[in-house]
């Protein structure tokens, strides 16, 4: 901790000494849907990371993984909520990134169609149960639930894939049992009655006997660019954090963001906004380590990451100096 803290002065005493001689490069990337969309389309807009000096390229992707790829090739220097489980994996692999924030929370629940004979959590053993692809945080923190809350393992329940609308589709048309959603895409459904049979923040609660929620997406950096740039590694940091700040005060703001980059239906996009505080984070505090190793090994235990998770891929200096930064 003495050598972050260390790290961590040096970070600020760069950021005080530096002048606005030139906009540090970076190149954002991220998933134009499911949850990075909300916080992707209110950073853009509001030209966060511009206002604090960054010469800033954003780069969508259609896939959930593809952000962590594009990385790997060094097509992109940050990712600004790559998946967890896929982010602590390339770390322990020893690909060259680093996770520097903790930037989206599991808030899904496990829903059925109303009229659904299951009751309970239990009666899932032997169901098809839809939810994002493998690979993704959400389908290891699943998995997680299933076998160390209930027993289940692979071979009792068969996992069907998909992006959130398309298993709703699936409920309502029989082809499923049950599915994990995102509380953002319940909010959006209003033709299709589910019925809520439990929460990841519940049972991650029960599963790892600690208050923290599950972090479903990560602040991923490449170690190459982030050695080159420090001070804008903070810099993204602020940006970010401000940008969450401003969505916590400004809920129809972020609504109109997402009309004009997502071409969401008002009411949509207020049902979205209204969801801000409970599914972002910016953080890296101590309580924030200690969440994600837990998952690490919760991960590990189900077979969705392999090895050791190194402490160096747990990168708080940019964090703790953006603290300098007004």
């Amino acid at each position: 901790m003495k050598r972050i803290a260390m790290f961590a002065a040096a970070f600020a005493a760069v950021l005080g000494a530096a002048g606005p001689a030139h906009a540090e490069k970076v190149r954002i990337g991220y998933w134009s849907s499911g949850v990075s969309l909300g916080f992707g389309a209110v950073l853009e807009s509001g030209k966060f990371m511009e206002a604090e000096g960054l010469d800033v390229e954003y780069v969508k992707f259609p896939d959930v993984n593809a952000p962590t790829k594009a990385m790997a090739a060094g097509a992109i220097d940050f990712a600004i909520g790559a998946p967890a489980a896929a982010s602590m994996s390339v770390a322990a692999d020893g690909l060259p990134m680093s996770i520097m924030l903790a930037t989206q929370i599991a808030e899904l629940d496990f829903v059925v169609p109303e009229d659904s004979p299951i009751k309970s959590m239990e009666d899932l053993k032997g169901k098809k149960i839809g939810g994002s692809p493998a690979g993704s945080a959400t389908a290891a923190i699943m998995a997680a639930i299933l076998e160390k809350n209930y027993g289940f393992k692979p071979g009792d329940y068969t996992q069907v894939p998909g992006n959130d609308p398309r298993l709703a589709q699936f409920l309502v048309q029989k082809d499923i049992d049950a599915a994990s959603l995102r509380t953002v895409t319940l909010a959006l459904i209003k033709d299709v009655k589910l019925r809520k049979i439990g929460s990841f923040r519940d049972e991650w609660k029960k599963l790892s006997k600690a208050e923290a929620a599950p972090v479903l997406g990560v602040g991923l950096v490449r170690n190459e660019w982030l050695k080159a740039n420090p001070e804008a590694a903070a810099k993204i940091v602020v940006g970010m954090r401000k940008a969450y700040e401003f969505g916590k005060a400004d809920k129809a703001a972020v609504a109109k963001a997402l009309v004009q980059a997502a071409n969401m239906k008002e009411d949509d996009a207020k049902a979205y906004a209204a969801l801000w505080d409970g599914i972002y984070s910016v953080s890296m505090e101590p309580a924030d380590l200690a969440s994600l190793k837990t998952e690490f090994e919760v991960f590990k235990s189900v077979g969705a990451v392999k090895g050791a998770l190194p402490d160096a891929a747990l990168v708080t200096a940019p964090y703790e100096a953006s603290k300098a930064i007004k």
